[in-house]
């Protein structure tokens, strides 16, 4: 599959990334022959993934379901290996955080935005600060930073080609929440709630 798992990267971690997983996770067939994990286990693990990364809504009730099958078939076939607490995390617990956080997409949540400021970040240090302190260069850096993400200075950049996502895949499609839009989501502001109104 051309994958490198959990090779150390010079001075970026390793080479366990999104990237990898999502082509781990592409090819059930072939992943479940090379690692002897069961094939529609891996297939399961692979629409969860697309579902919470994709940054659309989704439906809590049909993911509580699906993650709760999922959950099921783990312990039925590998019981003598002990789920690991991020599994757990996502298939127990998983429906209820999206409820919770029901006001944004959960998709819309991940650092994969901050992630990717980080060559803005080494830029800017490089040739667009002031290297006479550690004061001067961090200034300099938070200076660029906000005048690169400002709304009205970014509008008068040219369009960019808008980013080509995979398609869902069919089962993944059926556990987004398609009723749900901006209109319909309530927004409560957080300053103008007082102690009392707490409970």
């Amino acid at each position: 599959m051309g994958l490198l798992v959990d090779v150390v990267k010079q001075g970026a971690g390793n080479s366990n990334d999104g990237n990898t997983a999502r082509r781990f996770f592409a090819n059930p067939g072939a992943t479940a022959q090379i690692t002897g994990v069961d094939e529609e286990l891996i297939k399961r693990f692979g629409v969860i993934l697309q579902v919470i990364s994709c940054g659309e809504y989704v439906d809590v009730e049909k993911f509580r379901e699906y993650c709760a099958t999922t959950a099921r078939r783990y312990v039925e076939l590998y019981a003598w290996y002990y789920m690991p607490a991020s599994v757990h995390k996502l298939l127990l617990h998983g429906a209820e955080i999206i409820e919770h956080n029901n006001f944004i997409p959960i998709g819309k949540l991940s650092e994969e935005a901050s992630e990717a400021r980080n060559k803005d970040f080494k830029k800017f240090r490089t040739f667009h600060s002031r290297k006479t302190s550690r004061i001067a260069t961090n200034e300099d850096i938070i200076h660029n930073l906000l005048i690169s993400s400002d709304p009205y200075l970014s509008s008068f950049r040219p369009k960019m080609s808008q980013i080509r996502n995979k398609p869902l895949s069919d089962e993944a499609k059926l556990l987004l929440n398609h009723s749900v839009t901006k209109a319909n989501i309530e927004f409560v502001d957080i300053g103008n709630l007082s102690d009392c109104d707490t409970d």
